[in-house]
């Protein structure tokens, strides 16, 4: 397939992609935009197409997604396969209404995931209404295998030469991990709306820098525009996820190899004991002191 057809947007979801959506063991990601304009990704497992037209994904807990959402609809909605050959869709949708009752509620607490949680349920669907699609597609093994090969011969000359470490112990093992989850998510400057494009191969060059091969889908990847605040989420095969937020600042050889680079700016934990900013400490999470319990 062709760059002008891989990147092409339809006004919906083809048959195939509507029901590509519908494994309950899948990666799908949601990415939203905040106050400042920036981008947010989140784990959202249960999320489904019902139709060309239309996504329904539900909440059990209440995040920055959810607040984002109220305060600007526009989203990008991200899919891939669970197992090799990997396979991805990315989509654009605008938020149209939520409810807390009817029957996508229902199918997602009936699914593996939620069926036996007797203390968390979906309470939740948030409706969205599908403005734009591309085509499901391959993520090329060969490329992610030649994209980890580079990170080796190439990641060590990107480092920067900063004495702070933005990441903390947990986040620099998630983004120097070999292999684990990851993808990028930026806005798209000619209508506003995320698009998430997966990048496995993506490394930690040191606490303060995150940086990326330019394998596949190498034309995504040159979409991003130089400049542009971008979001990255990172998951293990343990579910331990983080997303790092910066600025990418382009494209430069190391060791004669081309890297996508990311300044970290801001990192979120998506995971307890504490979800929220965790860098820097300006905008760092931060609950009340409990002092009295009440029944």
């Amino acid at each position: 397939m062709g760059k002008e057809n891989s990147l092409k947007w339809s006004s919906q979801l083809s048959d195939k992609a509507v029901e590509f959506t519908s494994p309950e063991i899948m990666l799908k990601l949601v990415s939203t935009v905040d106050e400042r304009g920036w981008p947010h990704i989140t784990m959202i497992s249960s999320n489904i197409a019902t139709n060309n037209n239309e996504i329904v994904w539900g909440a059990f807990t209440e995040g920055t997604s959810k607040k984002n959402i109220m305060n600007n609809p526009k989203q990008g909605i991200f899919y891939m396969t669970a197992d090799m050959p990997f396979k991805f869709l990315q989509v654009k949708a605008n938020f149209d209404y939520k409810t807390k009752e009817g029957e996508e509620i229902e199918y997602f607490n009936t699914l593996k995931i939620m069926r036996y949680n007797t203390y968390i349920r979906v309470h939740t669907a948030y409706y969205n209404e599908v403005v734009a699609a591309r085509s499901v597609r391959d993520l090329s093994l060969l490329g992610i295998v030649g994209g980890i090969v580079k990170d080796l011969v190439g990641k060590g000359g990107t480092k920067t030469d900063l004495e702070e470490e933005r990441l903390g112990v947990r986040g620099y093992n998630l983004f120097t991990a070999p292999i684990a989850i990851r993808a990028i998510s930026y806005i798209d400057p000619e209508d506003g709306y995320p698009i998430i494009v997966p990048c496995i191969p993506l490394q930690a060059a040191d606490h303060n820098r995150l940086v990326f091969p330019l394998s596949s889908p190498k034309d995504d990847l040159l979409q991003i525009p130089i400049g542009a605040k971008v979001a990255v989420f990172c998951m293990n095969f343990d579910y331990a996820n983080q997303v790092v937020k910066g600025t990418y600042t382009g494209i430069e050889r190391s060791r004669l190899i081309k890297f996508g680079r990311i300044e970290i700016e801001e990192i979120y934990n998506s995971c307890p004991p504490v979800i929220g900013v965790i860098y820097p400490e300006e905008r760092k999470y931060s609950r009340p002191k409990v002092t009295e319990f009440n029944l």
